[in-house]
This record gives C-alpha cells, structure tokens and sequence, in this order.
C-alpha cells in the first residue's frame, strides 16, 4: 500500500507500517517545537455530539457553520518554492486568532500567509510545531476570526457521515463528503523519499475525497464540530484518507498556543495484533495483542508485561471490534495511569501502568518479525 502525505510544498510518500511486530513507540523522535515565552492557558472547548446528528446529514448546513473559519494556508520556503496547505481557526488570546494546520505544511517556511474565505488576509507567524503528530499552529495578530469547534473524537463511530474542506490543488472552501470508515488505524510517514519516518500511531480513516492543499483542513461531524485534522491519503487505493483525531490535535494545539513542548504517551511494548499472531500461525487463547517483548528499563518492563501475554482491555476497553492499543493510549499523556487487563498462562490478571514520555524511548527497538 502506498499512501501520500500532501504537504504543501511537494508531495509526500507515505508508508504504512507493515510490519507484524509494533512498538507503542521504540525510536528516536523528533522534537517538538513551542514558542519561547509561554503564555496563559487557553481552554478549547469540546463538543460531545451523539454519533447520529438531531438533523438530517446536511453539508450545506456544515460549511455554513465551519466554513468561515477555514483558511488557505499559503507557504513561502527559503528556496523560494511555494505551497498551499489548510488551517481553521481554534482560539482568540489578547488580540490574536491562532490556527491548526498540519507540520508538514509549514515545516521549513520562510513565510505563511493566511487567507480566509472573506477575503482576509494575514501574515502569520508559526507558534509552535509537533512533527510527532503533524500538527502545527500558526498565529494571526486579529483576534476576530471565526471560530471552528472541536468535537470529540472518541464518540465516532464507523459509518458516521463526515465532510472535508480545505484548499485541494488551490481551489479554496472545496467541500467533500464521505463517512468515517475505520477508526483507530496506524501510519508511518515521510515527507520525502529517504526522509525518517513520523509515526502516527491513532489515525482515523475516511472516504472523503483528500487530496494536495488539504492537509491541515478540518474532517466534521453532522454539527459542524471539526472531528479531525486531514492529513494523508492512501494513493494506491480509492477513497482511503486519514486525519488525526480531534482530541489528540486538541491537546497538542492546547501546548503550543500556551508555548510548552507537547508530552506523547510511551509505553515501551513490542506486540502483534491478534490478526497478526494469527497469521503466523500462533494459537492464541483470548483476544487482543500479543505481547512479542517489553523493552528496558520502560513503563511496560517496570509494570511487568513479558513476551506472551495478550493484553485484552485498557481500562476496561476491550482490544476487539477495531479498538486498538494506540487508540486508546494516544488521547492520554506521559503520567497518566493506565489499567491493562492480560491473560497470562491461562490467568486473567489487571497490571498499573504509568505512560512516560516518548522523548525518554531508547535507542533500542522492535523487532520487525516475530
């Protein structure tokens, strides 16, 4: 499968991780960048729609309540080469708007300029980047911008009707519509051939048409409460998109606008989907993901997890019917506990784990086999 990450400047080759061995995550990881001085926190609120909208799926209704908040993302590098990505406005603080976009649409900008749908148009200054995740926020000296709202990402389910707006090829507001077709799937990326990969461990998957100038834009419920954040498309398929759930996007924009480092949860385990474990001819004896390793000196090592248990529940969140470990470790942050149901040597048992920073993985990884 190959999948394309649009930047705003070329595009990107974009590989889904293959591999029957995943780690919850083992490598070296870039750094996330925030403004120097931080600033006061500011609240996003989260909207808590019902999976099923009071009002008939209608994305006229949607783009006339987002749609003024989305913004042409126009990106000027020191080489001169010239892009064009999507952003939506998520904040006011003292005086400025600041917006969402991907990182991979500003990453190495000399120049942003936002332009939005009435005509507006503002250099921006890039607040903060997380390479991690792909998302970004730049910052916008008018406090007057309208405002798009997260929804909650964690209430979606499979089916949902879903619309994308954003810049495709330069043709501003274009709207797509699709639904959400799988949630909780994982991507490993790069930008350019040759490039390290970014792991992006909890993407939701849509069939609503993405393509080059999308990235950055919003992905929005039934209310027009933005559900995600348009990241990637699967060029080898039709009709297989991605964006970063809304939640995760939330909690990362929340530290750059407050000019911290965004922290990602890191567990330190090697395991096989049961899908996997199957494949390669294991008998297991439950459901879920089997545990191939726990790396040392990591909360997964310190919590006891060893080469053969299957982890069956987080939180009392069953690992079955397209739930999965990332989706529900992502959404938490380094120092949070999480409870792991295991089934070792035939005995159900609960192991207390605390989630570290990704920043604090070692060098050493997983396997790539079983």
């Amino acid at each position: 499968m190959r999948l394309e990450r649009y930047a705003a400047l070329a595009l990107g080759v974009v590989v889904a991780g293959a591999c029957t061995v995943n780690p919850i995550w083992s490598r070296t990881s870039p750094t996330p960048h925030a403004a120097a001085s931080p600033t006061a926190v500011v609240t996003l609120p989260v909207a808590s729609p019902a999976p099923v909208a009071a009002a008939a799926f209608d994305p006229a209704r949607i783009v006339k309540v987002l749609g003024p908040a989305v913004a042409e993302i126009l990106v000027t590098q020191s080489t001169g080469t010239r892009g064009i990505g999507t952003g939506f406005v998520i904040a006011h603080e003292n005086g400025a708007s600041f917006l969402v976009t991907n990182n991979h649409v500003v990453a190495g900008a000399t120049r942003v300029v936002v332009l939005l749908p009435d005509g507006r148009h503002f250099v921006a200054k890039v607040q903060g980047t997380d390479p991690i995740q792909d998302i970004a926020v730049v910052k916008v000296d008018d406090g007057s911008l309208p405002l798009a709202h997260f929804g909650d990402s964690t209430k979606l389910v499979v089916g949902q009707q879903v619309v994308a707006i954003g810049s495709p090829h330069g043709n501003q507001g274009s709207v797509t519509s699709g639904i959400i077709s799988a949630l909780h799937r994982a991507l490993s990326a790069t930008t350019r051939p040759g490039a390290p990969s970014e792991d992006l461990p909890d993407v939701l998957q849509t069939d609503a048409a993405i393509n080059p100038g999308n990235s950055g834009g919003p992905l929005a419920d039934a209310d027009g409460n933005v559900i995600g954040v348009n990241t990637a498309v699967d060029a080898s398929g039709q009709g297989i998109g991605y964006a970063i759930p809304s939640l995760i996007a939330k909690r990362i924009a929340q530290d750059l606008i407050a000019g911290r480092k965004p922290g990602h949860p890191y567990m330190g385990v090697c395991y096989q989907s049961e899908d996997a474990a199957l494949a390669s001819g294991k008998d297991l004896p439950g459901y879920g993901v089997l545990v191939t390793s726990a790396l040392p000196g990591t909360p997964a090592a310190k919590a006891g997890l060893r080469a053969g248990d299957l982890i069956e529940k987080v939180d009392g969140v069953d690992l079955n019917n397209g739930q999965t470990l990332g989706g529900l470790i992502q959404p938490k942050g380094p120092g949070d506990t999480v409870r792991l149901t295991i089934l070792r040597d035939s005995a159900t048992t609960v192991v207390t784990l605390t989630l570290a920073d990704r920043s604090s993985a070692p060098t050493a990884s997983c396997a790539t086999t079983p």
